[in-house]
């Protein structure tokens, strides 16, 4: 790939995303940056703790400069072939790698490429953290990917069967985040009146949804799926008048300083998920 076009292609990752969920990130904001909120270089936005109702909140400083930094990283060139990578080197991955990585998978699997060669590629990189937000940053923001994500018949079995595999400790935060943020995003642009934006977020919060509704229903991953939802949607609702709901999620809220409308979307988008689900 030509160097225009791996410059290109990292400042369009870049740009999309509203957080990013690299370790240089983790590293800054500890456990909750998790998540990946993409079509949005708002992070959080509305009202909450100091800020006004359908206006988005300013980005903390420490994302500034976490999103410059990584603006200078080189973005690794992925094999054309997926399959040229092996399962340990596909493990291995860094953030960076695991993202590059996921576009050359992805569109692979867009194209009908199927068999255990790629499924076991696939359930390495969502064995690790980087791997999974590597996977994720392509997975729900990519418009191309429209049988892959999109199909009305459900998401790839075999994206269903590595999502059934998965650890919950990985993944489990990480899905839920990928539904709440860009849910809360979409309408920090629709404020704005950044309506394509707005319909970006929209898409990754509905990939996302269909994401974390088969980590829900699953016979494996069901219970601490739903229990973290769970956990997630009271927090919401509890935020920030009363200590109900005082768990791992209300320094998240904190964080991203979310209005009332939002946490307001995002308990009904959650809702919408455990009222999908079979206990």
């Amino acid at each position: 790939m030509a160097t225009s076009h791996l410059k290109a292609r990292k400042c369009r990752l870049v740009a999309r995303a509203s957080i990013l969920v690299a370790a240089l990130l983790a590293s800054v904001f500890g456990q909750f940056c998790l998540g990946v909120c993409f079509g949005s270089p708002v992070p959080g936005g509305g009202g909450g703790a100091g800020g006004e109702e359908g206006k988005a909140a300013p980005r903390p400083q420490h994302a500034q400069a976490a999103v410059a930094q990584m603006s200078q990283m080189e973005m690794p060139e992925a094999p054309a072939d997926p399959l040229d990578w092996s399962v340990d080197e596909v493990r291995a991955a860094s953030f960076m790698a695991s993202a590059s990585y996921a576009g050359s998978l992805c569109a692979a699997l867009e194209a009908g490429k199927s068999g255990e060669e790629y499924s076991v590629r696939l359930a390495a990189m969502l064995a690790h953290s980087d791997g999974a937000r590597g996977f994720f940053v392509t997975y729900l923001t990519e418009p191309s990917l429209e049988t892959l994500a999109d199909s009305p018949s459900g998401l790839s079995p075999l994206v269903v069967e590595a999502l059934r595999g998965v650890d919950t400790t990985v993944i489990t935060s990480l899905a839920i985040m990928n539904v709440a943020m860009p849910t809360a995003t979409a309408l920090a642009h629709e404020a704005n009146g950044d309506l394509e934006l707005a319909q970006n977020s929209a898409r990754t919060a509905r990939r996302g949804s269909r994401v974390l509704q088969v980590l829900a229903n699953d016979q494996s991953t069901g219970p601490a799926t739903r229990s973290e939802l769970d956990a997630c949607r009271a927090a919401a609702a509890a935020w920030p008048e009363t200590a109900a709901g005082d768990t791992q999620w209300r320094p998240f809220f904190k964080r991203w300083r979310y209005g009332e409308n939002q946490l307001r979307a995002i308990g009904e988008a959650l809702d919408q998920v455990l009222g999908t689900t079979v206990s």
